[in-house]
């Protein structure tokens, strides 16, 4: 079996990795604690395009409301 090999990261691809990871904990937890204090979570994707990339960027949408509620529209899209 061949072995495949990474090509190895530039120092902004590095720190932009770790932000993420570093993210994702802190994300996944505030969904915890939503979730624990009665909060009803939705997370959905949303797909955006970038002058900087060809593909569409998937971008995450979140919104916590209480049971039973509509949340209030402000107006205010992305």
């Amino acid at each position: 079996m061949a072995n495949i090999l990474e090509f190895p990261l530039t120092r902004d691809q590095r720190g932009a990795k770790e932000r993420l990871v570093k993210a994702m904990r802190e994300f996944n937890a505030a969904v915890k604690f939503a979730a624990k204090t009665g909060l009803q979570v939705e997370v959905s994707q949303v797909r955006c395009y970038a002058t900087y990339s060809v593909e569409p960027l998937t971008l995450v949408s979140v919104a916590a409301n209480i049971p039973g509620k509509l949340p209030e529209f402000d107006g205010l899209e992305f």
